[in-house]
Order: structure tokens, then C-alpha cells, then sequence
């Protein structure tokens, strides 16, 4: 999904080019709302289907069998810990860093804030109205799989204009396979049942496409009122 967020669109007669720069900034902002509508109504949708719930449901116990026999549980949970926060931090640092030197820090500090943001509405918001439990602890959404989720995504987004084309697509393969991996892991590990790890991704990506939308909008009315602000004063 998030690949076809951003792709140039192609204007009459299949040419790239023939939009101008306000054209591709409105449908790349209109796809960002319309992916962040969907991926909020299902977050929605799964939410209400699982709530209260105190068991995973019958079609996830084969999930949870064979992801997590009891010799596999150690490793699975040995895995999410190490995908979570020193990896989460090294991809920060990193991005934080290739910020700076792009002299785009302001940019990437504010989506490493969404990505942190996106984590807290999971445990103090989510998490209390959904009241799904396991094992006695309230699992729905899945905070692990979020702030994986929600950290590749933010920062996906957050270094695209800085990025070329193969650069992208590496960088949000990782990204993917971090969110796949975090999410086997925790059921593996019998912390989160798929339906957990499903809706996480689901309320990452509807929270952070949501908002770049509305702080890339801000983003480009400014230097388009600068830009119009000089205009007036050479005038003058």
C-alpha cells in the first residue's frame, strides 16, 4: 500500500511530467487521506469485532500452534526485543542523522514524533477502549508491532523527498520486513494473537498517513504564501 501512496501520476497521455508541481502535491496529499480514511475505518471495524474479547478467537489458535511451539517461544521473544528498541533506535539515529547532513533534521524530528505519537494513542487510547485481554494483560493493538509499524512508515515518508528511487524502494522493503518479522514475532511469542498484529498495522499506517497529509500540506502553503509575500513587496 504505502508504495502506491507516493508514485507519480501520469497526466494525459500517460506522460509523468505533464502535471505541474501543484497537480502531484494535491494527488500524492489525496492519496495519503483516502489510505488514512480506509486504514482508520478497519482499525475501527476490527476493533469493535474483537472487543472485550478474553481468548484468541478459533481461527487464530493455528497461528499460534505453529508459530509458537513451546521449544520456538524463547527465540520468538529473544527476536522482538531486539526488534524493538535498539533497533527502532538505530533506525532513528540514522534517520535523524541523514537529516542533518540533507539539512532536513526539522522534517525527520517531526515524523519520529508522529511515529511516538502513533505509539501512546496505541497504550493510553486503543489499548483502554478496546479491552481485548490475554493472558490478563490488554493486547489490542499490539504496541511492539505500532511502533515498528508506525517508525518505518514515519520515517519512509519523512526521507522520500530525499531519497532516489532505488534508495525508496530498499529502504521500504525493510521497513515491511521489519513489520512482518515483529509481527510473527509476538505471536510467536504468544504475547498477541494475529488479529492484534493485523489491527496495529492497520491504525499505523491510517495515524501516520493521516497526518503527513495534513503537515505536508502545511509544509508546501508556506513557502507558497512566502513566495507570494515577495511577489507583493517587488511590486511595491
Amino acid at each position: 500500500m504505502p508504495w502506491l501512496l507516493l508514485s507519480r501520476p501520469r497526466g494525459r497521455g500517460g506522460n509523468a511530467t505533464s502535471l505541474g508541481p501543484r497537480s502531484l502535491v494535491f494527488v500524492v496529499r489525496t492519496k495519503l487521506k483516502v489510505t488514512a480514511l480506509m486504514c482508520l475505518f478497519m482499525t475501527a471495524v476490527l476493533a469493535l469485532a474483537v472487543a472485550y474479547s478474553r481468548a484468541p478467537y478459533g481461527f487464530e489458535d493455528p497461528a499460534l500452534e505453529w508459530l509458537g511451539p513451546p521449544s520456538a517461544i524463547g527465540a520468538w521473544a529473544d527476536l522482538a526485543e531486539f526488534l524493538g528498541t535498539p533497533t527502532l533506535g538505530l533506525v532513528l539515529v540514522a534517520s535523524l542523522t541523514f537529516g542533518i547532513v540533507r539539512r532536513a533534521f526539522f522534517r525527520v524530528a517531526v515524523y519520529a514524533a508522529l511515529a511516538a505519537a502513533t505509539l501512546l494513542i496505541n497504550e493510553h487510547v486503543a489499548k483502554p477502549l478496546v479491552q481485548r485481554t490475554l493472558h490478563g494483560a490488554l493486547t489490542f493493538p499490539s504496541g511492539r508491532v505500532t511502533s515498528v509499524c508506525a517508525t518505518a512508515l514515519a520515517m519512509w515518508l519523512a526521507l522520500y523527498p530525499l531519497l532516489g528511487k532505488w534508495a525508496r524502494r530498499v529502504s521500504l522493503v525493510l521497513g515491511a520486513a521489519c513489520t512482518l518479522l515483529i509481527s510473527l514475532a509476538v505471536v510467536g511469542a504468544h504475547w498477541h494473537t494475529p488479529l492484534d498484529a493485523v489491527g496495529s498495522i492497520l491504525m499505523s499506517v491510517g495515524i501516520v498517513t493521516a497526518c503527513a497529509a495534513v503537515f505536508d500540506q502545511a509544509a508546501t502553503r508556506e513557502p507558497s504564501m512566502s513566495a507570494g509575500h515577495a511577489q507583493v513587496g517587488a511590486q511595491e
